[in-house]
C-alpha cells in the first residue's frame, strides 16, 4: 500500500474505475468499447467533472489489450490518470465511484506484499541469475572455468586424469555459483529460491547450497542455450511466487486470530483500529470489504487522521472545518497507504465492522 502514497494524499475528489479488462473474443474490443462508455455514464451521473472523464477516455483507447482475462483499475484526478494497472483477473464485478477519497481498498488483493526472491538458471559452465528485492529486478551472470568440462572417450590413465578435471572443473564452477546465490539471498532477504538448468548442475547446486530446504524449490525448463524456450520455467516461477503470497496472506490472518486471543498485538472493530491507524501503529490491516463497505468513519485535511468518533479526530485536525463523515473502506485504505501498513483481505474470518489490525507493538 506505500506504492499509493502519492495517490493518497493528492487533492480529491477522485473517479475509481475497476472493470473487466478481458481480451479473448473476437469482439473484445466492441465490447471493451461499449463497457467503458456505460462506466464513464456511471461516472458522470456521480458528478465527475469532464476533464476527468476525458483523461480516462485517452487511458482507455490507448492502452495495449491484455491477452486473455484480465482485469484494469484506473483512478483520476482532476485531468490526471494516477493509476493505471492492469491485474490478473478481472474484478468480480465492474465498479465505479466518484468520491472525495480514492477507492484504493480493493487493490490490496491485487497488489500483495512482494516476495523476495532468488532464480537460477544453471549448467556446468556457470550460472544466469535473477534477484528481485521487493523493488528493484537485478539480473547477472556468474561464468565459472571454460575448460575442460566435457569427458572424452578412451581409456587408460590419461583418460581417468581427463575425467577427474572435468569433475574438478564442474565442481568448482558450481561451488562458484552457489557461493554468489547465497550473497544474493543475504542481499534480498529471499524466502524464495527457484533452481531451473541442466539437471546435473541443478542437483549439484542444491546440495552445495546452505540454505534451508523449504527455501528452494528446482523446477524443469529453462536452459542457457541459445533459443531455449523457458516460457513454461517462467510460469512456473510466477506461480512459485503467487503461492508464497497467499501464504503471506493465509500467515497474517493465522497471526491475527493469534494474537486476537491473547490480548496481544492484535485489535478489531472501527474504534480500536482507527485509533492505532492514528499512532501509526498499524502493520496489517485486516478487512472483510463486504462488512466494511457499509461502515463510515471521521476523517480530515490529514490523511492519517481517521476516527470512529468526530471528537477524536478534531482535536488534531490541522483545520477543524475539513473534518467529515467517509466511507471507512476509503478512508481506512487511504491510512494505511500513507503509515505504511500492510492491507490482507480476510474472507474467512469475522471482524467486529469488517475490520482488524496487527499492531507494530503494544500500545
Amino acid at each position: 500500500m506505500s506504492k499509493l502514497r502519492d495517490v493518497a494524499t493528492g487533492p480529491g475528489p477522485f473517479a475509481s474505475v475497476y472493470l473487466d479488462a478481458s481480451h479473448d473474443t473476437e469482439d473484445a474490443e466492441k465490447v471493451t468499447e461499449l463497457r467503458w462508455r456505460g462506466l464513464r455514464e456511471q461516472l458522470a451521473g456521480q458528478g465527475a467533472p469532464e476533464e476527468t472523464l476525458v483523461a480516462l477516455d485517452e487511458a482507455v483507447s490507448e492502452a495495449r489489450p491484455p491477452a486473455g482475462k484480465a482485469g484494469r483499475v484506473l483512478i483520476a484526478s482532476g485531468a490526471r490518470v494516477l493509476v493505471d494497472q492492469t491485474l490478473p483477473v478481472p474484478p468480480p464485478a465492474d465498479v465505479t465511484r466518484f468520491s472525495s477519497l480514492p477507492d484504493l481498498l480493493p487493490l490490496a488483493s491485487y497488489l500483495p506484499q512482494p516476495v523476495p526472491h532468488v532464480v537460477v538458471v544453471v549448467d556446468s559452465a556457470g550460472a544466469d541469475l535473477h534477484s528481485f528485492d521487493g523493488r528493484v529486478d537485478l539480473v547477472e551472470t556468474v561464468r565459472g572455468r571454460q575448460h575442460p568440462l566435457h569427458k572424452a572417450g578412451g581409456g587408460g590413465w590419461a583418460h581417468k586424469r581427463m575425467q577427474q578435471r572435468v569433475e574438478d572443473t564442474v565442481k568448482h564452477n558450481v561451488k562458484q555459483v552457489a557461493e554468489e546465490v547465497e550473497r544474493l539471498v543475504r542481499e534480498v532477504r529471499a524466502e524464495l529460491v527457484v533452481l531451473g538448468g541442466e539437471v546435473q548442475a541443478r542437483s549439484a547446486l542444491h546440495h552445495e547450497l546452505h540454505l534451508d530446504d523449504g527455501l528452494v524449490v528446482e523446477v524443469e525448463g529453462a536452459g542457457l542455450a541459445a533459443g531455449t524456450d523457458d516460457e513454461e520455467f517462467d510460469n512456473a516461477v510466477r506461480a512459485l511466487v503467487a503461492q508464497r503470497r497467499q501464504q503471506h496472506d493465509a500467515d497474517a490472518v493465522d497471526r491475527f486470530r493469534a494474537e486476537r486471543g491473547r490480548d496481544g498485538l492484535a485489535v478489531e472493530g472501527l474504534a480500536d483500529v482507527t485509533g492505532s491507524l492514528r499512532q501509526a501503529n498499524v502493520d496489517t490491516l485486516v478487512v472483510d470489504v463486504d462488512v466494511l463497505a457499509d461502515e463510515l468513519v471521521w476523517t480530515s485535511d490529514q490523511p492519517g487522521q481517521v476516527g470512529a468518533d468526530e471528537a477524536g479526530v478534531r482535536q488534531v485536525a490541522g483545520d477543524p472545518a475539513a473534518v467529515r463523515r467517509t466511507r471507512a473502506d476509503e478512508a481506512l485504505a487511504r491510512a494505511a497507504a500513507v503509515t505504511g501498513a500492510n492491507v490482507v483481505v480476510g474472507d474467512d474470518v469475522e471482524l467486529v465492522q469488517g475490520v482488524g489490525a496487527i499492531l507494530r507493538h503494544r500500545p
